[in-house]
């Protein structure tokens, strides 16, 4: 792909404004939603994700939990008296249309996240759910921010967290880190010629997972790479075996996300971690992520990544745009689903 521009694709032009992107989200006008003491969110893939950046930060304020629900199966425990939030950009995954369903059987208080698709279309002619309404037009995994910010001020107004204002706060930190991106030989260029030439595995602490899982996906859907996550400690009782005594482990590379705000405990087991890979020669590719709260910290990371993912592709002269795999699985999965259009 001779002459290739990674600046000139979809993908690159909406990941650069995922600041924006949350900063208009805090501007919309919320309708009426539910009041109820219990609450879900369910999504697959990046909306899913958008619901454990939001899920992880809400939970250091609310006195109920806030789990993400993946799949096509509601527990038992949701009930008519817990409200299931749907959060999915594109509308039309067969995951979250079944869901609507079995949520409308249980009577429980429905609330869509959505650009339109068939979700949106059950919300608007047969009242299966109240409709929060994501601008049309973006590739579903660009639309992160504006899933993170339409889901925070949902949950803000539900009266589980406070988000408007401390994502406001956050806002100018977030923009002026993007645009250090941009500048020559910036952090993302260090990271994408360390990893080009092999498979990362990024790592990090459980309250940074949503980043790790983001800096997966996006080497796999812009760079067409390879790529794996997981989390420390874990990391420590199993994983640490496979790096440290599998010949194959040259193949790889270890990526520690290091989160210099956790507990002096948690540092010392990401220390620890970090020392065994480093005395055994491997080559360790460290992040120093900072921030105020695990969502200011998960933002800041989850862009690093983004953009580490479009150097990568330039490098190697991928089409970040292109997705034709997932489409395939997509149409795989929707085959004989027609009737859960009903």
């Amino acid at each position: 792909m001779e002459g290739f521009d990674i600046s000139d694709t979809d993908v690159s032009r909406q990941i650069k404004t995922m600041p924006e992107q949350i900063e208009a989200a805090l501007e919309t006008d919320m309708p009426r939603l539910p009041e109820t003491g219990k609450i879900c969110i369910c999504g697959v893939g990046t909306s899913a994700m958008a619901g454990d950046i939001i899920s992880d930060y809400a939970g250091g304020f609310s006195n109920v939990p806030i789990p993400v629900i993946r799949g096509i199966d509601l527990p038992n425990w949701v009930k008519k008296d817990t409200a299931v939030i749907i959060i999915r950009y594109s509308g039309d995954t067969t995951e979250m249309l079944y869901l609507q369903k079995e949520a409308v059987k249980r009577k429980c208080p429905i609330v869509c996240i959505t650009s339109g698709g068939e979700l949106g279309k059950r919300c608007d002619e047969k009242g299966y759910g109240i409709k929060v309404q994501l601008p049309q037009g973006m590739l579903s995994r660009c639309a992160l921010g504006s899933m993170v910010g339409h889901l925070g001020v949902v949950l803000e107004d539900m009266g589980f967290c406070e988000f408007r204002e401390p994502m406001r706060a956050m806002l100018p930190e977030l923009k002026k880190l993007r645009d250090s991106f941009d500048e020559e030989n910036s952090t993302p260029d260090r990271f994408a010629e360390a990893l080009v030439e092999r498979i990362p595995v990024i790592y990090s602490l459980a309250n940074m997972r949503s980043a790790s899982m983001r800096w997966k996906f996006q080497f796999n859907e812009n760079a067409k790479m390879v790529a794996f996550f997981g989390t420390i400690p874990g990391f420590n009782h199993n994983e640490i075996i496979g790096w440290t005594e599998d010949k194959t482990s040259a193949d790889f590379i270890p990526v520690v996300i290091y989160d210099d705000g956790a507990s002096e405990v948690l540092r010392y087991m990401t220390d620890s971690t970090l020392g065994v890979l480093m005395d055994k020669g491997l080559d360790v590719q460290v992040y120093h992520v900072k921030g105020g709260s695990n969502l200011e910290k998960n933002l800041r990371c989850i862009l690093l990544g983004d953009y580490i993912s479009l150097r990568l592709a330039q490098m190697r002269s991928t089409d970040p745009d292109q997705e034709f795999a997932v489409y395939d699985a997509k149409a795989k999965i929707s085959d004989g689903e027609e009737s859960d259009k009903d």
